[in-house]
């Protein structure tokens, strides 16, 4: 019995599973925290200045009405108690629960997230290809020179400059109707996520494209390269077999992580371009001081980051399955 439960514990699947439950506890503790320490609260931000009018009574009914009499720790654990419950809060300035809030804002992000990371691959890895084709080189440089343009250009620089010219000199600005959700309506969908995509992955294309460029020149060097092509295997079979094989694991890593981080990390872009989004949904959140709404969001956010680092784990195993004996 004790060598079986020694043996789960120290299963990659349930030490990786069980790092996940940590993080998702820290996330929601150090979100709730840090909500409690900016100033202000619900009642001042639906108020604004009259709330200093508030007589102590109806001040603390209002406190009341919005939990924020009880002690923190309680505050903590009927949140978390209602999130186990699948009750997420409610959102008095929206008018509905944070749960259909989410259902709502969750799918524009994931679409938005899923463009930009295929738009990055397809111009960052072939980008580290050739760069590193010919270290040194015109082209390495040039794409070299690009990669650190394009991390020096701010996102909300770019796509207010991008999304402006474009109006302004061609009135086109698709972003400036209502939302067209990807159900309804295709093609009106796919203008208003071509921009806010376009600028996202551009930005993360060039991590991926330095990424790749690297592990390319680390594994070339490696002895078993060199073998390799001292016993005649072809070029071609020795950079697909062998380099581009063994180069996947940093490029599926930076990958995953650049996944994750644009499912939280849009808010900037989906605040420009008026994308109803899960970012923008927290941003709302912080400025009404809706407590539930931010921390709600937030885990949604931390676990679906958590899940897009269990599928990096999947798709290591099946590049590599020495990864998961580690």
């Amino acid at each position: 019995m004790k060598s079986t439960l020694r043996h789960l514990t120290g299963h990659p699947v349930t030490r990786r599973l069980g790092e996940a439950v940590l993080t998702l506890l820290g996330v929601s503790v150090l979100t709730f925290l840090l909500l409690r320490v900016l100033p202000g609260d619900q009642i001042t931000a639906s108020y604004g200045i009259d709330a200093g009018d508030l007589t102590g009574s109806q001040l603390a009914q209002l406190r009341a009405y919005y939990g924020l009499d009880k002690p923190l720790a309680e505050q903590f654990l009927s949140w978390l108690g209602g999130v186990f419950t699948g009750n997420l809060g409610y959102s008095s300035n929206a008018g509905q629960s944070v749960a259909d809030m989410t259902a709502h804002a969750l799918p524009v992000t994931l679409e938005l997230a899923v463009l930009a990371i295929v738009l990055a691959l397809v111009i960052g890895i072939p980008g580290g290809l050739i760069a590193a084709s010919r270290p040194g080189a015109l082209r390495d440089g040039v794409a070299q020179s690009a990669s650190l343009l394009v991390l020096s250009a701010p996102v909300f620089l770019t796509g207010t400059v991008l999304a402006g010219v474009l109006a302004d000199s061609f009135g086109w600005n698709p972003n400036g109707e209502t939302f067209a959700p990807l159900t309804e309506d295709l093609p009106l969908n796919l203008q208003q996520m071509l921009l806010p995509a376009l600028v996202l992955g551009v930005s993360i294309a060039s991590p991926i494209m330095q990424t790749t460029r690297t592990a390319i020149l680390d594994i070339r060097s490696e002895d078993f390269i060199r073998t390799a092509r001292a016993k005649g295997v072809p070029e071609r079979a020795l950079h697909v077999r062998h380099v581009l094989r063994n180069a996947l694991i940093p490029i599926v890593t930076m990958s995953g992580l650049q996944f994750g981080f644009l499912l939280g990390g849009a808010v900037v872009v989906e605040q420009i371009f008026s994308l109803p989004g899960i970012g923008r949904q927290v941003l709302l959140g912080m400025g009404q001081k809706e407590y539930s709404v931010v921390q709600s969001t937030v885990l949604v956010i931390a676990v679906m980051f958590v899940l897009v680092n269990l599928l990096t784990d999947l798709v290591y195993r099946m590049v590599d399955p020495r990864v998961w004996s580690r």
